[in-house]
C-alpha cells in the first residue's frame, strides 16, 4: 500500500517535467524563391523568344525571418493550369520549351508540399507570368539570345490542404 500511496505522490511531479508546445500547428512561413534562365524579367514577368527553353534550375523555400529552416518535397509545375512535370529532387528543375507555344501571356505555376522545423505541414502554391515573345524580337534589356536569367519571388500562398 505504502508503494502505491509514493507512485501517487510522484505522478504531480512527472506533469513538471513534460512539456507542450503548440507551435507545429501553425503553418510554415515561407515564401518561395524560383532560379531561372533562358529569359528576362521586366516588373515580374519574365519574357521569352518563342523557341528558346525557360529553364526553372531551382527552386526554394526561403523562411521568414526569425523562423526556422524548410524544405521543399512533391513539386509539381503547371503551365497555362495543365500539369507539365513533377519532381522529388532537389533543386526541382524542369524545362520549359517554348517553340509550341503560341506567342503571348501564359502563367508558370508551382505547387509544393513544404516542411518547417517546429510547424505543420503546408502544401506552397506560387504562379508568375511569361510572355512568348516571336522569333524575330528582342526580349526587353536587348537579349536576343535568351541567356538572361534571375531569381524570382512570386506570391506565394501556403495552405494546410493539398488542393
Amino acid at each position: 500500500m505504502k508503494k502505491f500511496l509514493y507512485l501517487l505522490l510522484v505522478l504531480p511531479l512527472l506533469g513538471v517535467f513534460t512539456s507542450c508546445d503548440d507551435d507545429d500547428k501553425d503553418l510554415p512561413n515561407v515564401s518561395l524563391a524560383i532560379d531561372y534562365s533562358g529569359g528576362t524579367e521586366e516588373n515580374g514577368v519574365v519574357s521569352v523568344v518563342q523557341g528558346n527553353t525557360l529553364e526553372i534550375n531551382a527552386l526554394k523555400a526561403i523562411p521568414a525571418e526569425g523562423t526556422k529552416e524548410a524544405t521543399l518535397t512533391n513539386v509539381v509545375y503547371f503551365l497555362d493550369g495543365v500539369p507539365v512535370g513533377r519532381t522529388d529532387i532537389m533543386p526541382f528543375a524542369i524545362n520549359i520549351n517554348t517553340s509550341e507555344l503560341e506567342v503571348g501571356e501564359h502563367y508558370l505555376g508551382v505547387q509544393a508540399t513544404v516542411l518547417q522545423v517546429d510547424k505543420s505541414v503546408g502544401f506552397a502554391v506560387a504562379r508568375f507570368k511569361f510572355n512568348v515573345l516571336p522569333n524575330d524580337s528582342q526580349e526587353p534589356g536587348g537579349d536576343q539570345g535568351g541567356e538572361g536569367g534571375g531569381t524570382l519571388t512570386p506570391d506565394t500562398q501556403i495552405t494546410d490542404q493539398g488542393k
